[in-house]
């Protein structure tokens, strides 16, 4: 997990959240914050474990905690999407932190397709992630769902199961 550590003591990964926290001060909606990506995390684990699938726990977590990286790109300008975004931000902390190419091409192709629905998402990391990221939420507990821009335009039998 050293390089993960790499990854979370990167002064542009520090900069990055403090940003995402900064814009999201004052957001009504579940936010972005280091308890979200944590969950992300640890859900993606154990959905890696129990479908059995090749991926360390290194790539896994360092995958769930930059899937939002690119947050504050998006509120800055609506115009971008943050998962692509965030697997550009992505690529160069992972690659300073001494990931190899392939491991670096698995993670930011997983990031950057985070927000599609896990059946959409072409590779099985990126279906781990959507997933966890989606289990993640507390969508069943929150006064702001139905205005949500996720949830809130989804039928419920769609909604992710708890």
């Amino acid at each position: 997990m050293q390089r993960f550590y790499r990854v979370l003591a990167d002064p542009r990964f520090q900069v990055y959240n403090r940003q995402i926290s900064k814009l999201e001060a004052k957001r009504e909606f579940c936010g972005h914050d280091q308890q979200h990506l944590l969950d992300t995390a640890r859900l993606a684990w154990i959905l890696t474990l129990e479908e059995k699938l090749d991926f360390s726990r290194e790539i896994v977590y360092t995958a769930a905690f930059l899937h939002d990286i690119g947050r504050w790109c998006e509120y800055e300008d609506e115009k971008i999407d943050h998962a692509a975004a965030g697997a550009d931000l992505a690529r160069p902390l992972l690659e300073t932190a001494g990931f190899e190419r392939a491991e670096v091409d698995v993670i930011t192709a997983a990031i950057a397709e985070h927000r599609l629905l896990p059946q959409e998402c072409a590779t099985p990391l990126g279906r781990l992630l959507s997933a966890a990221d989606d289990l993640s939420r507390r969508c069943f507990d929150c006064t702001a769902a139905a205005e949500c821009c996720k949830y809130g335009r989804m039928p419920a039998q769609e909604r992710p199961v708890y």
